[in-house]
């Protein structure tokens, strides 16, 4: 045995130690954020309406009218690709007394394309949502926020999963990416599988609406700081009507879910 041997194996146990200690901390990271994530996500996104102010990005109003659209396509995406991962097949991954939870493997639906459809709807509308408020601050603490809780909370499920469905769950990581879509089993998953789009709506209710929200109120923001309180005023006067409709509707169909009509 050479001198060196001995440092070189001592070094790779130490990588490997430290692998170990940081998808340990990552893990515990994400069953954290994954109690909390109903709350917290919210939370943050009032804090930085609080803290963060916009302004007209790179001096230019047509590109920031220009990225406030792409930043409303990117979340609509992502809603969308909520409901059409709910439709096909409801997750079944939704946690149970605040841990990470499941009672079967689900690899059907949009699952066979991709393993977390649900989290990339959500970064999307946290981009897109992020986009429209058009804060330089928002950008910096937001979209790294979120991208890295999310990864963590995957992390967390991932290690659950791997747990709970010993080997099942390693062969369909084997053959299905972790974010990105395979396009190839789009086609075979729009034509062999009906869509429920009663159920999309029903199950994700609260997050359309919040949604429009958002998109009601992120322009009297915006309109306050960079126009100031007389223009804010009309513009606040406008949102409260369409939010007052948007309750009104909420309303009723949560009436309609409750009574199961409809839906």
């Amino acid at each position: 045995m050479t001198p060196a041997s001995e440092p070189i194996g001592e070094s790779g146990g130490s990588v490997k130690s430290v692998g170990a200690t940081l998808q340990g901390w990552n893990v515990a990271v994400g069953n954290f954020f994954f109690r909390y994530r109903n709350g917290l996500f919210p939370g943050i996104f009032l804090f930085v309406a609080i803290v963060a102010r916009p302004g007209v990005m790179f001096g230019s109003p047509v590109f920031d009218l220009l990225l406030t659209v792409c930043g409303a396509f990117v979340a609509l995406t992502g809603q969308l690709v909520r409901l059409f991962t709910i439709g096909f097949e409801y997750i079944h991954r939704g946690g149970k007394d605040g841990r990470v939870y499941a009672n079967r493997l689900v690899q059907g639906g949009v699952y066979a394309i991709t393993r977390n459809p649900m989290y990339v709807g959500n970064a999307l509308i946290a981009i897109g949502m992020t986009m429209m408020a058009g804060s330089p601050a928002a950008y910096m603490v937001v979209i790294p926020f979120f991208l890295f809780v999310y990864q963590a909370i995957v992390a967390a499920e991932e290690e659950y999963l791997r747990r709970k469905f010993v080997g099942e769950y390693e062969e369909y990581s084997a053959g299905v990416n972790r974010f990105l879509p395979s396009w190839k089993g789009v086609r075979s998953l729009l034509s062999t599988m009906p869509y429920d789009w009663r159920r999309a709506v029903r199950k994700d209710l609260s997050t359309i609406m919040g949604l429009l929200i958002g998109f009601i109120y992120l322009p009297v923001w915006r309109t306050y700081f960079l126009q100031g309180f007389a223009a804010a005023k009309a513009a606040a006067v406008r949102a409260l009507i369409l939010s007052l409709s948007a309750a009104v509707l909420y309303g009723l169909l949560l009436y309609l879910k409750k009574r199961k009509r409809f839906f």
